[in-house]
């Protein structure tokens, strides 16, 4: 199940007796564990998804997430056939739409994957409970410009770096940024920082806290700073790189799920790709540097009392004595599996 699907199947049940009341549906995924269903809520005509499994699934209480112009609801129903719990999801902010197919496909998706309806319905209320934050961070015109270039950096870290060294689902799984970790990559105590900026000189590179670059709690901390420039006709798309990624990934059907997951935990939804295509990179370089001894930086262990919270900068031209190769960092990224 994709978006385009949803939003087609939605169209067609919207295309009935607009005096109607109530709400017509259409069976999803027959295979799966619980019944789901597109619907259209009359007169409203409002779309919505629906998930009823067998049985009364009472660990919901105070799960069912509330989400941004999105209404969910989660009742027992004693039916002919038995006991029935029913998870309604329906788009209150037609705004919205497009980025309510995304969640509706996705939800169909991974629900697919369970092998029973307990555990498929406990999987779509987390599933929920990750896409209410998630609709609370991203915009409905996409991701912003900087936030663009930062992804495009980690992804280019993920390509050269991660998936040079280690096996595709490894590879993927240390992309711990889109988690909110203080470093992008972790991996067996070896953490990788990413910086992303137009190439130019005395470039300043942003550090948002005292503990991106504190390397105490890693037995290797690397900052990568990877260089762009922005042209008109060269160079590729963050949509060219999302989806070159993809193909890499193709044959692992684990590490594709992940990658997508991650994706959209960036606020990186396919819905927006044309948005992005406006905006072409060219990688310049990327340079490495292991963050320890004279490294300059602002950790916990070196404010003074009482100060915390901080943002600095770091200037990326006096930071050569500190620089490794990309070689050095592969087999340091390889020693991890050893």
């Amino acid at each position: 199940m994709n978006p385009a699907e949803m939003l087609e199947l939605w169209q067609d049940l919207g295309n009935g007796n607009r005096n109607a009341t109530g709400m017509d549906r259409r069976r999803l995924n027959k295979t799966a564990p619980v019944d789901m269903f597109a619907c259209i809520y009359w007169p409203s005509r409002g779309p919505g998804l629906l998930v009823e499994g067998n049985g009364e699934q009472g660990l919901f209480a105070g799960r069912v997430p509330t989400c941004r112009g999105v209404r969910v609801t989660h009742e027992v129903l004693e039916t002919n056939s038995g006991v029935r719990t029913i998870l309604r999801v329906m788009l209150e902010d037609q705004r919205l739409l497009d980025i309510f197919a995304v969640l509706s496909a996705d939800l169909v998706n991974v629900v697919a994957l369970e092998r029973g309806g307990a555990s498929a319905l406990r999987r779509c209320i987390d599933r929920l409970c990750m896409w209410q934050g998630l609709l609370e961070r991203v915009p409905l015109e996409g991701l912003s410009d900087e936030s663009q270039r930062g992804l495009f950096g980690e992804l280019m870290v993920l390509e050269h770096l991660q998936l040079s060294a280690l096996d595709p689902l490894v590879g993927v799984l240390s992309w711990v940024g889109p988690d909110g970790a203080h470093q992008d990559f972790e991996i067996e105590g070896l953490a990788v920082e990413v910086k992303t900026t137009f190439t130019k000189r005395r470039t300043r590179l942003m550090i948002a806290n005292e503990k991106q670059l504190d390397e105490r709690t890693h037995h290797t901390l690397l900052l990568a700073h990877v260089r762009l420039d922005e042209s008109a006709t060269e160079g590729i798309t963050l949509p060219d790189l999302v989806s070159r990624l993809r193909i890499a990934l193709q044959p692992d059907p684990a590490a594709s799920r992940e990658f997508d997951l991650r994706l959209m935990q960036c606020g990186y939804l396919d819905v927006h790709a044309p948005l992005y295509g406006a905006h072409r990179f060219r990688v310049f370089g990327m340079r490495i540097f292991r963050v320890d001894g004279d490294f300059p930086r602002l950790t916990e262990a070196n404010l003074p009392p009482g100060v915390g919270d901080i943002r600095y900068t770091i200037i990326a031209d006096d930071l050569s004595s500190h620089e490794i190769t990309k070689e050095t960092v592969i087999e340091l990224l390889r020693s991890t599996h050893e």
